[in-house]
């Protein structure tokens, strides 16, 4: 156990957030079928290396079994809530404790993909599951080597591809499990390096309003942020809870008790509608960026019209809505060659970086993995085929859980490996904790 919270923290210090393994199996030791099995030993023994050993890969993962949580609250609740999360399961069915069948259900309900079973070898499925894959493992010797072999592979195989081993999931097809965003508490860069490039793939999590103001991001902040808009080019109010609606905010120049004096970045994108009502959808319209510019260093703000709204129906994303990444990362190149052909001073330099959100996911309602997918694509083909881009880096915001685990097996799926790894001369990037803290 404490072999394991050092490795966390380790990575805590390099900046990476592993992935949960979350392992549900009978604790100590069991009867089955007149023999005794020690549960404790299986963890030990087999499942925690075999996990371990994906880290050598690059995979940063991590086992957590229910007696390990130390969290105040119902242990049922903490326990719902890490089936749920985790993005990986290995679920034990030996002895056919069902408390475990329990919570195998409960997996399969909640998530679609990645739920490793394993069983003490001549045990048998129960009738319901029995065209299930399972492992079977025995506790020594080669055996067990062989056991965490194929859990390693079976983990490793399933975070690398899309395919389902959820039943519910699988004759349910389009079925959807709705349940809150898990907010990702602490600002942190995971990069992914671009084969064949120089050029690099960054996830940043937390909450927008603390990107670029901390240890790594001070000194080469990233430069244009991308705001969410709808076809009418209309930001969100302030009080909404869109990205659109805090660019706005933080862009506005406030008087002293916090009133908006000055709207800075909307009154300037009004300007340039010049008294349209919309645009065509996947437009982009650059701004400047307001006092983000003062607080932040953002150097412009990308406007990109990937939703419309239905009167009634509420916003629906665009058609192809990847085509809105491909035209802000085109007008980024193009303003950073005028800047490069206008020779202006290092204030004005080239764009290097630049910020988006998962576009169409917010109030839109656009499935997390298959935008994902679709933008981080258009990401990668913009990067390959404009070889001497000015830009370097491109990052998109992982605001919750869902969205990281979401990049992470889209870009997995893309052939994008995480550019860092335990001992990596990576540093944390530490948002402000008290201020964001939900959990």
């Amino acid at each position: 156990m404490s072999e394991e919270r050092n490795g966390r923290g380790r990575w805590q210090e390099c900046g990476l957030q592993p992935r949960e393994c979350f392992v549900i199996m009978p604790f100590g030791s069991k009867e089955d079928r007149g023999e005794t099995v020690d549960f404790d030993r299986v963890y030990a023994e087999i499942i925690k290396p075999a996990v371990k050993a994906l880290n050598d890969e690059n995979i940063l993962i991590e086992c957590l079994r229910c007696d390990e949580v130390a969290h105040a609250g119902l242990i049922h609740e903490t326990m719902i809530r890490h089936i749920l999360e985790a993005e990986v399961a290995v679920v034990d069915i030996t002895a056919q404790n069902p408390n475990v069948f329990y919570e195998l259900g409960v997996r399969h309900t909640l998530r679609d993909r990645v739920t490793v079973l394993i069983r003490r070898a001549d045990t048998r499925n129960p009738f319901n599951i029995a065209g299930m894959n399972s492992i079977e493992y025995r506790l020594d010797g080669d055996d067990a080597e062989q056991a965490r072999h194929a859990i390693t592979s079976f983990v490793r195989n399933g975070l690398l591809s899309s395919a389902r081993d959820s039943l519910i999931h699988a004759m349910i097809p389009g079925l959807r499990v709705s349940a809150g965003l898990k907010p990702i508490t602490e600002c942190r860069a995971h990069p992914y390096r671009l084969g064949g490039t120089d050029k690099e793939i960054w996830l940043v999590t937390g909450d927008l309003r603390y990107v670029n103001l901390n240890q790594q991001l001070r000194k080469d902040r990233i430069d244009i942020w991308v705001s969410s808009e709808n076809i009418n080019m209309k930001m969100a109010s302030q009080f909404d809870g869109s990205i659109s609606a805090l660019v706005r905010h933080l862009g506005a120049r406030k008087g002293d008790t916090g009133e908006i004096v000055e709207d800075c970045v909307a009154d300037e994108l009004n300007a340039k509608m010049r008294g349209r009502q919309q645009v065509n959808p996947g437009t982009v319209v650059a701004t400047g960026s307001g006092r983000l510019a003062e607080t932040h260093g953002v150097r412009r703000i990308y406007h990109a019209a990937c939703v419309y709204g239905t009167i009634g129906g509420g916003f629906h994303p665009i058609a192809q809505i990847e085509y809105c990444v491909t035209s802000a990362l085109q007008l980024a190149d193009e303003e950073s060659r005028r800047l490069q052909k206008e020779g202006a001073g290092d204030r004005e330099k080239p764009y290097r970086s630049i910020l988006l959100p998962l576009l169409g996911t917010g109030s839109a309602g656009a499935d997390l993995l298959g935008s994902a997918k679709r933008q981080l694509g258009a990401a990668m083909a913009f990067l390959r085929g404009v070889a001497d881009a000015p830009l370097e880096r491109i990052c998109f915001l992982a605001p919750t859980r869902q969205h990281l685990a979401a990049y992470r097996l889209a870009l997995a799926e893309l052939g994008v490996a995480e550019a860092g790894r335990p001992g990596a001369p990576q540093p944390p990037i530490p948002g402000d904790r008290d201020a964001s803290d939900v959990d």
